[in-house]
């Protein structure tokens, strides 16, 4: 109202004019989790395994400081079913990573990074990003949904597989020589890059008993067994 002298003079009390309007927007952040090495949802084991969550935050204030707090949790299915989740936990401690920033725009992206041990994981367990956006100590916007595709990422232990020839023509007919030689080729999935391994075998000779069961025993000349290693580092 316009007033003058205690008199009003005009009003403008109009709910529907929209240039009388501004709307309230509560922050947001949604999130999607990644496998450091090569950025799919594969998460490689090793002693320090990384999982990078790129958390999409909206109605921040530009030029304030905020912090995105993140924890790692497993999710869990019953016998039923039911899907639970529990912290993940890697020496009784809980995996946690926290990252503070100033965005310049109310709109943007930001990374928090999870280095941990995964080596103790079981195969194909999902882990999945929990994220609580913080301003001035206070919780102003969170995601924490078990069943979210984009915040998983899956452990792959390594696997290996493998094939025997004969080194001389490559057929799986062993030449009799006093120098005598097979080449295993072996595959390997889900190793970490530039790490150093060592593949380590052994011959065994296949043994099938009266009853028609098979079983092995290691093959041994002069009363010593065969057996081969190769160290190599993944590209």
């Amino acid at each position: 109202s316009l007033e003058r002298g205690g008199n009003v003079l005009a009003t403008h009390e109009d709910i529907g004019d929209v240039n009388q309007t501004v709307t309230v927007t509560a922050p947001a952040i949604s999130t999607s989790a990644r496998d450091a090495i090569d950025g799919d949802k594969d998460v490689v084991v090793d002693d320090v395994t990384t999982v990078i969550d790129t958390v999409e935050y909206t109605g921040l204030i530009p030029g304030k400081e905020y912090t995105l707090k993140g924890t790692l949790h497993v999710k869990v299915t019953d016998e039923e079913g039911n899907v639970t989740e529990k912290a993940l936990e890697v020496d009784g401690k809980p995996v946690t990573a926290e990252t503070t920033f100033t965005p310049e725009k109310a709109d943007g992206k930001v990374e928090v990074a999870f280095p941990f041990d995964s080596r103790d994981l079981e195969d194909k367990t999902d882990i999945v990003v929990f994220e609580s956006l913080v301003r001035s100590g206070t919780e102003i916007a969170s995601h924490a949904d078990i069943d979210d595709e984009n915040q998983t990422a899956t452990v792959n232990h390594p696997e290996i597989g493998t094939t025997a020839v004969d080194a001389a023509d490559g057929d799986k007919s062993v030449a009799t020589d006093d120098k005598a030689t097979v080449t295993d080729r072996v595959a390997y999935k889900n190793l970490v890059p530039g790490k150093e391994y060592t593949v380590k075998g052994t011959l065994h000779v296949k043994k099938t008993d009266g009853e028609g069961n098979i079983n092995g025993e290691p093959l041994k000349v002069d009363g010593k067994p065969v057996k081969a290693e190769t160290v190599f580092t993944p590209d």
